[in-house]
């Protein structure tokens, strides 16, 4: 696949998208998720720096800390949501599977 974050995006949906993420019944362990636990928000972070480069304006680029941090701060919180729902599952994912890259 090629270095698409859109793409990336895309394909991070369609492979959870039999998962209801509110309330999973299952672990998405497959496509984009075998290599980053967080696809989607990746993806959505690159896309967010390139919406501000093609824009060609630097305010973006001065909130990106924030915005990574608050999805960091929301990353964490499901990983803890994820570990005690799936328990020995989701702790040897996060420990096969990077968080981001």
């Amino acid at each position: 696949m090629a270095a698409n974050p859109r793409r990336l995006a895309a394909w991070g949906v369609r492979t959870a998208a039999e998962v209801d993420l509110e309330h999973p019944h299952q672990l998405v362990l497959r496509g984009p998720y075998a290599v980053s636990r967080n696809p989607m928000y990746l993806a959505w972070a690159i896309v967010y720096v390139g919406i501000a480069l093609v824009a060609n304006t630097i305010w973006p680029l001065l909130l990106l800390p924030g915005v990574l941090l608050a999805t960091h701060v929301v990353v964490v919180r499901e990983e803890r949501f994820l570990e005690g729902r799936f328990d020995a599952a989701y702790r040897s994912y996060k420990t096969s599977v990077r968080r981001y890259l």
